[in-house]
């Protein structure tokens, strides 16, 4: 198994993903204690406070060989402060789950679709995973159109997935293996 301790930052034509860093907070909390960003999530942060606390437990864990989440901004080119961000959650057998977010205000210009296809490529290229995951709530479109555009292939339906906080969703999951990854086009 591959031993990260830091993911390095990658370029996509708007956007510059890398590794968390403190000063995230303020830009994550415009929009992951939005309504809109959070009805499609299971973590679900309540104020600038929460948002604080999850940006600075993310960063006081890198660098730790023993790490296997990797939280990251989506660094918007043009603003110098996150639009987005993304998760890798790497798991035994090099199983990698995947997620993303983009703040509201931002949909519909094609954030979603540089930060989904930088999180696979990290993945299998950088964290060694053999297989990339993840789920997408039923009711958000927008990600379900996002998981297939990346390359990920719909697996199967869950009709009453737990949420978190007590909720029950219908989710879609999706996966990609590294053989699939480096055998697609470029």
């Amino acid at each position: 198994m591959t031993i990260v301790t830091i993911l390095p930052a990658v370029e996509t034509p708007s956007l510059l993903m890398r590794e968390i860093e403190a000063r995230d907070w303020k830009a994550f909390s415009h929009f992951m204690t939005q309504a809109n960003y959070q009805r499609h999530i299971a973590m679900r942060l309540r104020n600038e406070e929460d948002v604080k606390n999850f940006v600075t437990r993310q960063v006081a864990r890198q660098g730790d060989e023993r790490r296997h989440i990797f939280h990251l901004a989506a660094e918007g080119k043009e603003r110098s402060f996150a639009v987005g961000d993304g998760f890798i959650i790497l798991g035994r057998g090099g199983l990698a789950e995947v997620g993303w977010g983009v703040a509201p205000d931002l949909w519909g210009r094609g954030f979603g679709t540089e930060i989904g296809r930088a999180l696979v490529g990290l993945a299998f290229e950088r964290v060694g995973a053999v297989r990339v995951w993840c789920k997408v709530m039923a009711s958000n479109a927008a990600s379900l159109r996002l998981a297939r555009r990346i390359g990920l292939k719909h697996e199967r339906s869950h009709p009453d997935y737990p949420a978190g906080q007590g909720r029950f969703e219908a989710v879609e999951f999706f996966a990609m293996t590294s053989e699939d990854y480096f055998d697609g086009a470029y």
